[in-house]
């Protein structure tokens, strides 16, 4: 039976800890598939894959770390067999009929795609993030992939241009684990602050200054409202930055903070929140933090940027300007001072996120690629 071997970055470990939402998205979508490969710069055991289906490439961090010490002088000439020479264990086990399902990076599917026709597999691109439009014109001239699948319309739409070829596309939405992120019954928020939670990278693009200030804004305001900012300025483990230290000296009294923690821990701190805030600054393409907070039933504002609104296209919160602290603090405060808004989009949330973003429903619609792949 064919084989799909799923590529992750060179930066990202297949780790439920230590690895970042692409390692979430592969551990999930390989959930009940007995012939699913990760092929990773490492891996451990907390995502539970039988080790001989996890390929532990032992060379790709050493190129991580030359690649970032030379990256723009090295010429795809040499880029593209030294690339091929660290993917020999995967080019060697890829037989006809399988597929490489590389995530977001071009360079190594633009690397893979030559000798992998030859030997009658096919490559998959899944774009995740922007590297498209910075990618070298080499890279994009190398890469004739079998398809190239998007996290969101926005990203395809982003991305299009970039392309020296026509490929075919697809959109593939990303999901939440319904068995983690359950709707609790909060009850009756009278009497105490509204609870706003914040997960994912703690990085000026996400914009978690932006709800420090507006938390500031309306503790000033009186209203009862407090904040949790969870998360590191990478995967588990990461050392805080000049703009952690200073988010952290400068927090208003309501606001507190919470270290990288994923699964079980993660998932009760959704269920002890009223709300989910995601106020991004830049285009984010499609996070996976919102629809986990729609899987447990919390109301989301985020900016009106990137994919989020492809996420909220069903309802369940308040898209708000972004970079702009003041439609940020009106949404917050119009929630908290309205309970039964609060209730209503908590319903529309968990009613959308059972409609579409499960992770049963993604599964679905990756093997139906799969099998476009195969036919085409």
């Amino acid at each position: 039976m064919p084989k799909v071997f799923h590529l992750l970055p060179e930066g990202e470990s297949f780790s439920e800890f230590h690895g970042g939402a692409i390692s979430r998205w592969v551990a999930n979508v390989l959930r009940g598939d007995a012939e699913g490969v990760v092929a990773c710069p490492g891996a451990d055991a907390s995502w539970g894959l039988p080790p001989e289906r996890v390929m532990v490439l032992r060379w790709l961090p050493l190129y991580q770390r030359l690649v970032h010490a030379v990256r723009h002088r090295m010429p795809w000439v040499v880029r593209g067999p030294l690339l091929r020479l660290v993917f020999r264990p995967l080019l060697t086990a890829a037989r006809k009929g399988d597929v490489v399902w590389v995530h977001n990076r071009p360079e190594f599917a633009a690397a893979l795609c030559g000798p992998l026709r030859k030997a009658g597999a096919q490559v998959v691109l899944h774009m995740h993030n922007v590297h498209l439009l910075t990618a070298h014109a080499e890279i994009l001239h190398a890469l004739n992939v079998a398809r190239i699948v998007y996290v969101s319309r926005y990203l395809e739409n982003a991305s299009r241009p970039a392309l020296v070829r026509q490929v075919p596309s697809e959109v593939l939405y990303n999901g939440a684990d319904a068995r983690l992120f359950r709707p609790k019954q909060r009850g009756d928020a009278t009497g105490r602050p509204m609870r706003v939670l914040f997960a994912g990278r703690v990085v000026r693009e996400k914009g978690a200054h932006l709800l420090a200030e507006a938390l500031r804004r309306l503790q000033q305001a009186n209203i009862a409202i407090e904040g949790v900012v969870v998360g590191g300025v990478a995967f588990g483990g990461s050392k805080p930055d000049r703009y952690v230290e200073e988010l952290v000296l400068n927090a208003p009294t309501n606001l507190t903070f919470h270290p990288y923690c994923a699964g079980a821990e993660l998932a009760k701190l959704f269920a002890e929140a009223d709300v989910f805030c995601l106020p991004s600054v830049w285009h984010d393409p499609f996070p996976l933090a919102p629809l986990e907070a729609m899987a447990a039933g919390l109301p989301v504002v985020a900016s009106r940027s990137g994919g989020i609104p492809e996420a909220l296209f069903d309802g369940g919160g308040i898209l708000v300007e972004r970079n702009s602290v003041e439609s940020l603090t009106a949404a917050l405060r119009e929630l908290a001072l309205n309970p039964s808004l609060r209730c209503t989009l908590s319903e529309q949330a968990l009613r959308s996120f059972e409609r579409h973003f499960r992770w049963e429903h993604v599964q679905q619609n990756y093997r139906a690629i799969l099998g476009r792949v195969a036919d085409a």
